[in-house]
């Protein structure tokens, strides 16, 4: 057999399968299939059930849907193509019309008009430093979202502190910061006093004594705003707090000094920001008193009358005499005794010049002349 002719031969055999393939029945051609090729689906196999109008197919459900994009804040120029508005050229890669600041304030309002206080970035008109010109996912066209923003330029406020500001820690800065200018320091939006007044009830209505600095509403004179290393979020410790303006408690050379004071507990006794008694107290003495003291007068037939108020005899901070007396004892008890009076008492002879307190009892005694038991005044 020639070449040509075998070549004839496998031309009739291609035609002659096409033709067998196309002109048969189902079950023929899948037969002729099936003996020529490998991997032919069974005849009759299932059909996949046409999707519902509405459901997707297979092949969609199986494709992960796509996240949705951010939300756009589109500038309005910029939406309206009205590049011109702003740029030389009218394309946005030329230069500015005019310089940002001046620019910007062509549709804004100039906000920085008549305030004392201004943010450094507004001031020097770097308003693209937090707004971004034509578009951005966040609200009024910032670069960065809330706090985010503003932590790019200042420390955080919360890094360093112990006890942190609810305010701070679930807010925003711009719950008590404008962020372009203000006639506070701080840049508030109000005084710190009508600040702090959002959220902290009136803490000196209706009282009498209101101490100085919260009177002035300075309330940063004592504490942070944003976090703090001391409990109350004070600047400092209590004691400390304090003594920046009470220098000369307890003072110097003292021979004794009464346990809250040494300790820097002032706020055992006082109240930091005001209340109805002289020198911001708490109580009254006895009573104030009785919170750290026995109440030796509680069932005491005989009392000495001055033990009603206990700072007339005691100096509530520090003393240079023991038991933080005022005074000594004999000048102490001449306050009130007079010379003439204690000579003519028998039982005084030759007792001039000793202490009192060695017979008798200075609070509460066993009988009406307050003198201590015998055992006792050996």
């Amino acid at each position: 057999m020639t070449r040509r002719t075998s070549v004839a031969l496998a031309v009739v055999a291609v035609f002659g399968g096409i033709l067998l393939i196309t002109g048969c029945g189902t079950t023929t051609r899948h037969q002729y299939l099936t003996f020529f090729f490998d991997g032919v689906p069974p005849e009759g196999g299932p059909k996949q059930a046409a999707p519902k109008p509405g459901q997707p197919t297979v092949a969609a459900a199986a494709r992960p849907t796509p996240p949705r994009p951010a939300p756009n804040f589109v500038h309005p120029p910029f939406a309206e193509n009205k590049c011109g508005a702003c740029h030389e050229r009218n394309t946005i890669s030329s230069g500015t019309k005019l310089p940002l600041r001046q620019l910007c304030f062509t549709c804004h309002k100039d906000f920085m008009a008549g305030m004392k206080v201004k943010h450094q970035p507004a001031d020097n008109a770097e308003c693209t430093k937090c707004h971004s010109p034509h578009q951005s996912p966040n609200e009024n066209l910032l670069v960065k979202k809330g706090d985010d923003l503003c932590l790019t330029c200042h420390d955080d406020p919360l890094a360093a502190g112990k006890f942190k500001h609810q305010a701070v820690e679930s807010g925003n800065c711009l719950d008590c910061h404008a962020p372009h200018a203000t006639n506070f320091e701080g840049l508030l939006k109000e005084s710190v006093k009508d600040t702090c007044a959002e959220c902290h009830e009136n803490i000196t209505a209706k009282k009498k004594f209101v101490h100085e600095p919260v009177e002035e509403g300075d309330c940063l004179e004592c504490h942070a705003p944003h976090a703090s290393k001391f409990k109350g979020m004070l600047n400092k410790s209590v004691k400390e707090t304090c003594a920046d303006c009470h220098s000369n408690i307890p003072g110097k050379k003292k021979k004794s000094i009464h346990q809250p004071v040494k300790s820097g507990d002032c706020m055992a006794c006082h109240n930091p920001h005001a209340t109805n008694l002289k020198k911001l107290v708490k109580d009254t003495p006895p009573n104030l008193c009785w919170k750290c003291h026995d109440n030796f007068l509680e069932g005491a037939k005989f009392k000495h009358e001055v033990v009603k108020d206990c700072t007339r005899c005691h100096n509530p901070h520090a003393s240079t005499e023991d038991s933080l007396l005022v005074k000594n004892v004999l000048t102490l008890c001449g306050s009130c005794h007079d010379d003439k009076d204690l000579q003519a008492v028998k039982g005084h002879a030759g007792a001039q010049g000793q202490d009192c307190t060695t017979c008798h009892d200075p609070h509460v005694g066993a009988n009406e002349n307050l003198l201590k038991p015998a055992d006792e005044s050996k």
